[in-house]
């Protein structure tokens, strides 16, 4: 079998369909301490674009339909989700729950990680660096 180049590098951003700007900004700004970036004004659709670290989040303020997908209707490890590294795993947990956020551990105990829901219901990751 030979060895082929891969096709696929670093991600450049993962975009999530969110109910509620707003509250999705308050979310990936004002918690997860995300920056906002420029976002061409020709993009008709309600949103906004975030750097998170090396990556970004892309949001979009559609209305839930089968065609955009629909987030779990609880905190599941196991749903289509983003991870995002953090330097500091408790103190993210306590920032989260301090905004009023529900935080789930994850399923193992070798690796520590904290599951929660966006405003809109999408799953989020948090792992250690």
């Amino acid at each position: 079998m030979s060895k082929t180049s891969a096709l696929v590098g670093t991600v450049h951003h993962v975009s999530f369909r969110v109910d509620d700007l707003d509250a999705a900004l308050e979310f990936y700004e004002g918690v997860l301490g995300c920056t906002r970036l420029y976002r061409p004004e020709e993009i008709t659709v309600k949103g906004a674009w975030l750097q998170a670290g090396d990556s970004q989040v892309h949001i979009m303020e559609v209305p839930s339909s089968s065609a955009t997908g629909t987030p779990p209707d609880q905190i599941n490890p196991v749903a289509n989700h983003v991870a995002f590294l953090t330097s500091d795993i408790d103190a993210a947990e306590a920032a989260l729950k301090a905004h009023g956020y529900e935080v789930q551990h994850g399923p193992t105990t070798v690796v520590k990680q904290i599951f929660v829901r966006d405003p809109s219901g999408n799953m989020i990751e948090l792992a250690p660096c």
